[in-house]
Parts: C-alpha cells; structure tokens; sequence
C-alpha cells in the first residue's frame, strides 16, 4: 500500500468514526448514557486517524519523502538547523494540508469535549458534540474532492527513478519561510476550528428545549480561547506582512486578511451577549444568533480562499466543487440556526433582553453588538463586491484600502469610546450622581492623558503628515485628534479601575495595596483580563493614529560610492558596501542574496547600520522574481523603514525609506490586549 492509499484509508476510517458517531449522539438523545457514551468513543477514534492521516504528511516532509504531490509542491527550502521548523509548517502552506489541519483541530477540540462528557454525562453536551462532528464530516468530504486531496501521489514523471530527486522547482513560498508565517496560520485556525464550538452548543439548546445557561457554561471558555488565539493569529500575520514585505504595513484589507478580521469582529459581540446570558438571563436571541454568524464568517474566510470567488494573493486555484460545498454550509448553518430561534422564540425572549436607559451597562453591550455585527457585514460586503452583478450597490468593483480605512476609523473609535465607559456603567442604568461619583477620577485622568497625546500627536505626529487628494486635511485632523482623546481615556479608565479596585479591597480587609492588587490579577481574573484588554486596545488606538495617518514615505537613489548619502527626515543614510552571498544551497543550488550596508546618523550621531536585502530564492530564478527583507530601526516615538528595490541601469542603489511614528505602540498594545484575554481566559477551578 503506498503512501497515498494509506492517507485516504485513514481519511476514510475517521469519516466512518465520525458518520457513527453522529448516530450514536442521535440515538444516544433518546435512549441514554451507554449511546452517548459510545459517541464520545467514537469521536477519540475519529481524531486518532485524523493524527495518523496528519502524522504521515509531516513524516513525509521531515524525511523529504516527495510520494504525495503536496509534499513535492510545498517542501521548504531552508537549510539549518531550523530547517525542521520549517518542515512542520509547510503542512498548512498550501490548501490540500491547511484543510487537512484545520479538520484534525476540529476534532481536536471534540475529542476534548468528549472526554468531559465521559466524566460528567450531559445530553447538551452530546447533542452540540454531534453537531461538531457534522461539521468535521463536511472538512472530511472536502479532504476527499481532488483538487483539496492531500494523499494524491506524485506524478512518476516529477521525481528521477534513480535518486528519488525532485525533477521540479516548485516549493513552498519563500515569503512563508519565516517564523511569523510559521506561527501565523496555525494560530488563525485554532480559533477558527474553536469557534465552532459556541455554534454547535447554541444550536443543541435550541434543538433540546434546554435555553437555560448551560450551553453558556460549556463552551464560554473554549469561545475565549478561540477568539483569542484568532486574534493572536491576525496580529501575526500584521507583524510578518510589516517585517516581510517591502511595501511597509499590515497587509490590510485584503480580502483573505479581511476574512479572518470578521469572525473577530462578531466575536466580541458574541462574548458580550454570553456574559449577559449567563450573568443576566438576557441577550439571548444575541447570543444565538451571533454564535452563528460568527461561525458563517469562519466558513466564508475558507470559502473566499477556495472557491476563487474573490482575487487575492493568499487565495488558492478556483475550485468549483469547494465553491458549492461550502456555500452549502454557510446558508445551511445560517439557516438551520434562524429556524430554530423562531421555534424557541417565545423561551428565549422577556422584558429582560431591553433595557430602559441608553447610559446602562446594557446599552453599552447592545451599541457593542450592533457596531461589532454592523461593521462585519459591510467589510464583508466591500470584500465580496467583486463578485457581485453591476446592478448592485458598488458591484463589480474592487474596494481600495482607502475606502476601508474611511469606514473603519470613525466606527473603530466609536466603538472604544463605548467599550471605554462600559465597566463604570451599573446594570439598568442610575442617577447621573452615581455615575459621577464613578466615572469623576477616571475622566480626570483620562483628560490629563487625552492631553499629553494630543501634545504627541502634534510633536510626534503631524511632522510626517502627508496630505492626501482623497480625505481633506481638516477631517483627516479631526478624525486623529479624536482618535488620540479617546486612547486617553481608554487608557486611564482601566488604570483607575485597577487602582481603585486594589484600594477598596485593601480597605476592606485589611491588606496592603500590593496585596490587594496581586489578589485581583490572579483571583479576578476575569475582571481583571478586561480591565488589561480594554487597557491594551486604548494603547492600540494610539499606535494606529500614528502609524497609519502620519506615514511618510522617501523613494531615494543612492549612487554605489563610499560618502554617498541621502537625507530624510533629519536621518542621514550614508553608502558603505553591496554584498552577494548565496544561501540555503541546496545540491550545488541556492538563494542569491544582495545585502545593501547602510550607516545611520541623526544630528552627528551615529545610530549603528542597516542592512536591508534584495533575495532571488533559487525555485523562482527562472523567471527572475524576488523578495525584498527590509531593516527597522525601532525608536520609541518612530520606527524607521528601509528598503532595498535592487539597482538600476546606471547601477545606483534603489531605496523606499519610510516613517512610522508610534509603531512600537501597536505591537505593546497588542501584547497587553493578548494577555488581558489569556487571564480572561484561563480556566477557574469549579467547586465540586
């Protein structure tokens, strides 16, 4: 049996445990424990074939084994010792291994749900478990369809009969031969695969007559875990495509990228609506329903990749057969999830779902989901609008960044003033007093804040403002000016809860401050993990009106003589060399590698050397493609970007030297945002 039978064997004996499993779930809800029980066996078997199927991939590349085509298609090319990493990621580099791995993760996460419903029986819990395994059987048929078959084997016209060498130059991207891009794409689809989790346990209350908070209780902490490593994943791929590519930004609003921003978007709103379910017994229809589309933008991240609706550059071939099934999912999940809310709609609704006054910590999480659902649906609209007929609104035509960048910024600070003043807002809304009393210092604070970044943007910022034909300057201002007063009160709000909190705990029982300080980041921990989110995304804010507002961009031609310089921005880039090497050599073949020495000077003083690179990976010479590695000299107010675009005919040094001011905020913003939802999320012991 060579090795492309065995994958599919494998593929298809975890189908069979999947199909039986489903039975024994449906079974199992009439006629009790032992059916139920054999499902969960049945999900364990499913996910250990799903382990061999994925076990023989990577076996396949660790040992340069090109029997399977995505193997031959997608090998790496680096050489070292950390050529292994490498190896291991080339599994998601392509669409036949990235269907592969977000299928085993799917079952990952039900064999994970099984074994907590072997110890603790729960009908819920079996029904939104067969659910799930629906949901992997439909990534099981896909792995099935050729063009998504990772197990089809390598043409004998490909590999020499005599050494087993590949006789083709195809490999994997070298723009995916870097760390970020190792840890990228696994991380986008843990949470995609966790996400439908909240789904399927929303539709098994509804499908079992059980709309109390259990489902809530089952699945919140997965649902966090999966919006974070989601989110984790976005920053990611904004750090490679800021590292990697040489244009300088965040790859943002393309429509793959835009796919994976979407199911965050919902999710955030779906968070809310569950902390409200269970804390409340309201939002229900909320949570419902954004459990659901939030798992329809999951599918329509992967149905834009396959199905060749849109174009992008992380897009796949097209593939009809991808197109329709999982269209079929999206419509079905939508639908089946709409259906049943009609057939409950009476259990699931009450007076407690509104709320009286707007200035209410309900009003607060309804203005989140409406921004949050509103906000998807038009970047989903503007992504798809391609593919749309002439005669719809903007049908036909390809969204630029500028038209996204237009909607985003008014709506995204909008949104983190409602999220800044959520925590001090009481349930069901109070006098103005008492919402005075709560919010007087924080405002206070944040209009000190607001003030010192106002003082920034204009010292900081406005020095690299480049007018743009397209916004004019006054609301361009404007919209900046908002966006930093309100990263200051989005920042002060947090800091003061967590002063005030730790105060009136050490008052209480005694303790020191510090003592009650450390109490609440390890015991409030979900208080808390929300207090570091909210800190972590006014901080975001701050570094995103700087660097994407205020970028300047120097194009420069640098002779090829020592002296020669240019001068930006008070930066003077002096000429010290050129060098070629080659690298990662592989039988007598290797990358040619222009390195450009550069040294640096600011005002007399010199800031080190910069070495950006010009790279003809050695799979892609015969068509003379390139990749640029770019330098970043990281300051605390500014990062620096230098290029290197090759030489031209009169052999001068080609460069692109951008300014980024408050860069470095976005990356610290992003890691307190990250570990804010990691406490948030980290799982509290239950009482027995």
């Amino acid at each position: 049996m060579n090795l492309g039978t065995l994958g599919n064997v494998l593929l298809g004996m975890a189908s069979i445990s999947v199909v039986a499993s489903i039975v024994a779930y449906a079974v199992g809800s009439k006629e009790g424990e032992a059916a139920r029980r054999a499902g969960h066996l049945l999900t364990f078997g499913a996910l250990g074939f799903s382990t061999l199927a994925v076990l023989l991939i990577v076996s396949s590349f660790m040992s340069e084994n090109f029997t399977l085509q995505y193997v031959a298609f997608n090998r790496p090319t680096v050489t070292g010792p950390w050529a292994w990493v490498y190896r291991l990621s080339a599994i998601w580099a392509g669409r036949e291994g990235s269907l592969l791995f977000w299928q085993w993760l799917i079952a990952i996460f039900a064999a994970f749900l099984a074994g907590k419903f072997l110890k603790n029986d729960s009908k819920l819990g079996a029904t939104g478990l067969g659910i799930v395994n629906f949901v992997q059987l439909f990534f099981l048929a896909a792995l099935f369809i050729k063009q998504n078959n990772p197990f089809a084997v390598t043409p004998l016209e490909y590999i020499d009969p005599t050494t087993g060498a590949l006789l083709i130059t195809a490999a994997m991207n070298p723009l995916l031969q870097t760390w970020a891009m190792a840890l990228h794409p696994p991380t986008l689809f843990v949470g995609y695969a966790g996400l439908t989790v909240p789904f399927a346990f929303a539709l098994a209350a509804l499908i079992t007559g059980d709309t109390s908070k259990q489902w809530i209780v089952l699945s919140d902490r997965i649902t966090v875990f999966s919006w974070l490593m989601l989110g984790i994943g976005i920053g990611l791929g904004s750090v490679w495509a800021y590292y990697e590519l040489a244009f300088g930004g965040y790859w943002a609003w393309d429509p793959v990228e835009n796919a994976s921003l979407l199911p965050w978007l919902t999710g955030v709103g779906l968070l809310h609506s569950m902390t409200v379910y269970r804390r409340r017994d309201a939002f229900k229809v909320w949570a419902f329903m954004l459990a659901a589309v939030t798992f329809v933008f999951v599918l329509l991240g992967t149905f834009i990749t396959r199905s060749g609706i849109v174009q992008s550059v992380h897009a796949f071939q097209e593939d009809p057969l991808s197109f329709w099934l999982f269209l079929l999912m999206m419509i079905g999940s939508l639908a089946a999830m709409a259906i049943m809310v009609g057939t409950r709609w009476k259990s699931i609704t009450s007076e407690s779902d509104g709320f009286e006054r707007i200035v209410s910590k309900e009003g607060s999480y309804y203005f989140n989901n409406v921004i949050m659902l509103i906000s998807a649906v038009l970047i989903a609209y503007m992504t798809l609008a391609p593919a749309f007929p002439s005669w719809m609104p903007l049908g036909g035509q390809s969204i630029k960044p500028p038209a996204y960048d237009a909607l985003a910024r008014p709506l995204g600070i909008f949104y983190i003033m409602v999220m800044t003043f959520c925590p001090i807002l009481a349930w069901g809304g109070g006098d103005w007093k008492k919402l005075w009393d709560r919010g007087r210092m924080p405002i206070v604070m944040g209009t000190a804040i607001a003030a010192v970044f106002v003082a920034l943007l204009a010292l900081v910022m406005l020095p690299f403002y480049s007018p743009d034909s397209s916004t004019p300057t006054w609301w361009h201002l404007f919209v900046a000016i908002l966006g930093v007063v309100t990263a200051g009160y989005a920042i002060a709000l947090p800091l003061w809860l967590f002063y005030d909190g730790a105060r009136t705990r050490a008052a209480a029982t005694g303790t020191t401050f510090g003592s009650a300080l450390g109490w609440l980041f390890l015991k409030a921990r979900t208080q808390s993990g929300g207090y570091f989110t909210h800190l972590g995304m006014g901080i975001i804010l701050l570094g995103l009106v700087g660097s994407t507002m205020f970028v300047r961009t120097h194009p420069a031609t640098m002779p090829q003589e020592v002296g020669a310089s240019y001068t930006a921005e008070g930066y003077t880039f002096s000429y010290v060399g050129l060098e070629q090497t080659e690298e990662n050599v592989v039988n007598g073949r290797g990358d040619t590698v222009y390195t450009l020495l550069l040294a640096v000077t600011k005002d007399g003083r010199s800031l080190g050397t910069v070495d950006p690179q010009m790279r003809f990976p050695s799979q892609l010479a015969q068509d003379n493609s390139s990749m640029q590695h770019v330098t970043i000299m990281h300051e605390p107010f500014r990062d620096v970007f230098v290029a290197f675009a090759g030489l031209d005919q009169a052999n001068n040094a080609n460069l692109t030297i951008k300014f980024f001011p408050m860069q470095s905020w976005v990356w610290a913003g992003f890691i307190v945002t990250i570990l804010g939802s990691a406490v948030a999320s980290w799982p509290k012991k239950q009482a027995a």
